[in-house]
């Protein structure tokens, strides 16, 4: 009886219980600055001209290269940008943002596959002698599969970039703009074949504290499987929106109709659409935008 105790005791604690009795918490004890930081996290556009500095940097950039990667490939590249014209044109490419000009940093995730094309010829695996060996014809460009697993790659690193950003004291926001006008933003960063920029940081310390940025909560997390909304789960959810959004909303909804015109309906989705089509087209190969 006081064995099971203490072992309770432990688990109370953020602990476990060895098989011979109780783990101490301190070994097994949950990371809470980290959970604290995640809830205090939220978007940061306004910077201050504080520099960044060396540490910073590594820190952020560090923490991106240890995020989960499938079969440790590593599937995206991290370009970073420092250069004040350069992000002065994401300014303009990315929906005319002009606050993206203000930061001091910014990091584009990007989908690829490209550097494992080319360590597979490197390595000899499109050679005749490597064929007949192997059986296997030469595959010279990634598909949607790849693009599945690699995708997930570079969105994990980028937000551990952001986690760690915000433990050592920068800001971020996430730029998802910086697929549109695709053309453009493949001549300007260099882009080869077999690749696509999925998301885009910028980074820099905040001009000021903000509070946290509230979520929604309702219909997120479903039991075992998927389930479509009722008609009372999706009440649920308008009211929370227009509570936590638009706190002076006249009538129920919105904040729901707001993102309908704002963003479903938008131009900027819409060049978002036509950009999709020609970076999915990049990333087969198909239509390379760079020669």
């Amino acid at each position: 009886m006081e064995k099971r105790a203490e072992n309770q005791g432990a688990f109370e604690r953020g602990g476990e219980p060895s098989e011979g009795g109780a783990r101490p918490a301190e070994a097994r004890a949950w990371k809470r600055d980290v959970l604290e930081v995640i809830e205090a996290r939220s978007s940061t556009r306004k910077f201050a001209q504080d520099p960044l500095t060396d540490e910073q940097r590594s820190a952020v950039l560090h923490a991106a290269t240890r995020a989960p990667s499938a079969g440790a490939m590593m599937m995206y590249s991290i370009i970073d940008i420092r250069n004040q014209e350069t992000l002065d044109q994401l300014a303009v490419l990315c929906d005319d943002q002009p606050f993206i000009a203000t930061a001091p940093w910014a990091l584009v995730f990007v989908v690829d596959y490209a550097k494992w094309i080319d360590l597979f010829e490197h390595a000899g695996c499109f050679e005749p002698s490597f064929v007949e060996q192997t059986g296997k014809s030469p595959r010279r460009a990634p598909g949607m599969g790849e693009f599945a697993i690699a995708a997930q790659d570079a969105v994990i690193a980028a937000q551990t970039a952001v986690i760690a950003a915000e433990a050592v004291g920068l800001g971020s926001c996430y730029i998802g703009d910086v697929v549109e006008n695709a053309e453009a933003v493949g001549r300007l960063l260099d882009l080869p074949p077999y690749t696509l920029p999925l998301s885009m940081l910028v980074l820099g310390v905040p001009a000021k504290e903000r509070p946290a940025t509230p979520h929604p909560v309702e219909n997120i997390v479903m039991a075992e499987r998927y389930r479509r909304a009722d008609a009372a789960t999706m009440d649920k959810q308008v009211a929370e929106m227009d509570a936590m959004f638009r706190p002076h909303a006249r009538e129920a909804g919105e904040r729901v109709r707001d993102i309908y015109t704002r963003k479903h309906t938008s131009p900027f989705m819409a060049e978002m659409g036509r950009s999709m089509g020609r970076w999915f087209k990049n990333w087969t190969g198909e239509e390379p935008l760079q020669g």
